[in-house]
């Protein structure tokens, strides 16, 4: 289920922060994305794919090679992620 995605949030001081990643795993209250740098648990961040974006917050993040894997729970369960092949 890999794919592309943009993960957008607000530093703490205030300006907006982008990484560009792949899409690991999701389910109906979560996505688990890859990215070249570590998030801090508790950001607020915006998950943007081809087709549609998830809004959530990062609850772990942890190295995975030269890479990161940040856990999201999503703000809302994601009731029509079926209709979308599981991607974004």
């Amino acid at each position: 289920m890999i794919c592309r995605i943009s993960v957008f949030w607000e530093d703490a001081a205030g300006f907006s922060t982008r990484q560009v990643g792949l899409l690991e795993n999701r389910s109906l209250s979560g996505v688990s994305i890859c990215v070249p740098e570590p998030m801090a648990i508790g950001t607020k961040v915006n998950v943007r794919g081809k087709l549609r974006e998830l809004a959530g917050i990062v609850l772990y993040c942890r190295p995975k090679g030269s890479q990161y894997l940040v856990d999201i729970q999503l703000d809302e369960r994601d009731l029509g992620w079926a209709a979308f092949g599981g991607s974004l």
